[in-house]
């Protein structure tokens, strides 16, 4: 039975004796109730010219910046023969606090080793006195911004670029952040309740008309969004169209100021919180992944965020935390921007039975899978489920990866009731803390290589998911 086309069952279900085996086989490629954005950086002036060099004593892990990169075991391909190069790369952020990094401190990025911009009101930009770029860093709060713009230029200049034409070996973003901590869906989009989609149409209109001032070229790129617990918690039975609609917004806006014919998909993330919101169970991360299947790569869901650091209350991420998940959107910028190929995460593409045999083949970017129980632990049988409709639905006795694409799960029984599906990092425990340790989670990820600015590992980690098992 294929499921990539439609994957509606996992987004409408994500809610709340012999053994038998289940085959799965694996194949390649904030509500947030604060809102407590930060001030805006002082004025300063600046221009569309490179930053300062980075201080290796302000961001010691960056040290080996000019150092080539082995991307081999990355999947590296060169550039996409449709891009077309711009001077300016905008790129405008949405979502609730999480996108604006809330309790994201001490900052960490605190110098510009390329020559990425934001508006003199700083990476969390608002919508006025937008009147000049200076070099992109971070105040008061580490948002992804900076991690994310110097990781995808990095990438751009060691690996994709490379071999373009003279002026044409860089790829520099201006970046600017518009979300507001708090908020669900119906408050940010276009004509919601708060200034917030406002404030990126003045980013836009700002971005562009200093662009064009200064005689340079200027598109935007994509809209990145991190975003759901507020839906979550109003129990958003739209929130896949919600996405969609969102996306074609910005995009419909974007080309009537621009005239560009890019278009501007939106880079979302799963959350991994709803525990913290006494559920354990959530269907906005069904919603989410059923967004990025139905949309055909409008709204591209990067992964999860189980596997990042959070803070003491179980919601928002540490400093780190925020960084890592800025260069995890920066790789898959870099494949749908850049290379221009599609991007899936691990998550189901076909599932097959025959009797307790369950086969479900899955997108696997960088193979092969591995089941890590050092940098998230396991949650109990390494985050799968099974569940049906029966009295005495089976339970998983045992899990293992037989192959580079493959998982076995047995099963304490052969399963014989009706809607009988799998599931992944979907149930967690009631007020548990998200994160690696204690929060709805899985063990399943690929063995991505991509290089790390700030010494990440950058692997995939399997998204949360229900998949129907016929």
């Amino acid at each position: 039975m294929m499921i990539a086309p439609r994957l509606r069952a996992l987004a409408s279900a994500l809610a709340g004796v012999a053994p038998a085996v289940v085959l799965v086989t694996v194949c390649g490629a904030g509500a947030c109730g604060i809102d407590e954005d930060a001030p805006p950086p002082e004025p300063s002036g600046g221009n569309l010219e490179a930053g300062p060099s980075e201080d290796a004593a302000s961001l010691d892990r960056d040290a080996a910046d000019g150092a080539p990169i082995d991307d081999s075991a990355a999947d590296a391909s060169l550039l996409s023969p449709t891009f077309v190069y711009r001077d300016v790369n905008h790129v405008l952020g949405t979502g609730q606090s999480l996108s604006v990094g809330t309790l994201g401190t001490p900052v960490l990025s605190l110098a510009q080793p390329f020559a990425n911009v934001t508006f003199v009101t700083g990476a969390l930009s608002g919508g006025t006195g937008l009147t000049s770029f200076i070099p992109l860093v971070e105040k008061d709060l580490e948002t992804h911004s900076s991690s994310f713009a110097n990781e995808i230029t990095m990438l751009a200049r060691d690996v994709v670029l490379v071999g373009q034409p003279p002026g044409q070996t860089s790829h520099d973003l201006l970046v600017s952040q518009h979300g507001i901590g708090g908020q669900p869906y119906s408050a940010l989009k276009k004509g919601g309740t708060t200034t917030c989609y406002a404030d990126g149409m003045a980013q836009l209109k700002a971005g562009h008309d200093l662009t064009v001032a200064a005689g340079k070229s200027y598109v935007v790129r994509a809209v990145t969004n991190v975003h759901g617990e507020s839906d979550h918690v109003a129990a958003n039975a739209a929130y896949e169209a919600n996405l969609i609609e969102w996306q074609n917004d910005y995009e419909t806006d974007v080309k009537a100021v621009t005239g560009q014919a890019e278009p501007v998909p939106m880079l979302q993330t799963q959350i991994s919180s709803w525990t913290r919101f006494n559920s354990t169970t959530s269907m906005i991360p069904g919603a989410q992944l059923a967004a990025h299947v139905d949309s055909g790569g409008k709204v591209v869901l990067v992964g999860a965020k189980y596997h990042l650091p959070y803070v003491s209350d179980g919601v928002h991420l540490t400093n780190e935390g925020y960084r890592h998940m800025g260069e995890d959107y920066a790789k898959v910028y870099r494949r749908v921007i850049l290379e221009g190929k599609p991007w899936e995460p691990v998550h189901p593409k076909t599932v097959t039975r025959a009797g307790a045999v369950v086969t479900v083949t899955m997108f696997v970017p960088s193979p092969p899978l591995v089941l890590d129980t050092t940098l998230v632990t396991d949650p109990g049988k390494f985050g799968f489920e099974w569940a049906d409709d029966g009295p005495s639905t089976p339970t998983v006795a045992s899990v293992a990866v037989t192959g580079p694409d493959t998982v076995v799960v047995t099963l304490s029984a052969v399963p014989t009731a009706a809607h009988p599906r799998l599931r992944y990092a979907y149930t967690g425990v009631l007020g548990a803390l998200a994160g690696p340790t204690t929060g709805p989670r899985g063990n399943l990820r690929d063995s991505d290589a991509t290089p790390s600015r700030g010494g990440y590992p950058l692997y995939n980690w399997c998204v949360h998911f229900e998949a129907p098992a016929p």
